[in-house]
C-alpha cells in the first residue's frame, strides 16, 4: 500500500512538474488524467485487499473442515478401541488365571491407545476453536 501511495505522488509530482509549461487546459487534462491513475490504483489496491480476504476465509473453512474429518476419524477409532476393551473385558470374566494375566496386559495396552487418541482429539477440538481468520490476518498483514 505504501508503494502504491508513494508511486501516486511521485507520479503526480512528476505531472506538475513537467505540466509548468503547458497551457491550463492541458494541465486541466494532465490533472484529471493524474487522478483517474490514483483512482485506478486505490481500486486495484481494494481489489488486492478483497481476493486476500476471500482466500484466507476459504482457507480458514478448508482448514476447520479438515480438522473436523479428523476428529471424526479419530472418534471412530476411539469406539473401536473401546468395542475391542469390551470384547477384552469379556474374555477376562471367562479366562484361566495365565490367560487373565494376558487379557489384563492386552486391556492396559487398548486403555494406552484410547488415552493417546483421547489426548489427539482434545488437542484437535482445542484448534478447531481457534479463531483462523483472525490467525491469518496476522500472519498476512
Amino acid at each position: 500500500m505504501k508503494k502504491i501511495t508513494t508511486l501516486v505522488i511521485a507520479m503526480l509530482t512528476v505531472g506538475l512538474i513537467s505540466l509548468s509549461g503547458c497551457s491550463r487546459e492541458e494541465k486541466r487534462d494532465a490533472a484529471d488524467n493524474a487522478q483517474d491513475a490514483q483512482e485506478k490504483v486505490e481500486n486495484k489496491a481494494e481489489d488486492v485487499a478483497e481476493d486476500i480476504k476471500d482466500a484466507t476465509n476459504e482457507t480458514a473453512d478448508n482448514i476447520e473442515s479438515e480438522r473436523k474429518e479428523l476428529a471424526a476419524k479419530i472418534q471412530e477409532k476411539q469406539e473401536d478401541l473401546k468395542e475391542e476393551m469390551d470384547r477384552v473385558d469379556a474374555k477376562i470374566k471367562t479366562a484361566s488365571a495365565n490367560e487373565k494375566a494376558k487379557w489384563r496386559e492386552r486391556r492396559e495396552e487398548l486403555k494406552e491407545d484410547k488415552d493417546n487418541l483421547d489426548d489427539q482429539l482434545a488437542e484437535v477440538r482445542k484448534d478447531i476453536k481457534r479463531d483462523w481468520i483472525g490467525f491469518f490476518n496476522e500472519k498476512l498483514f
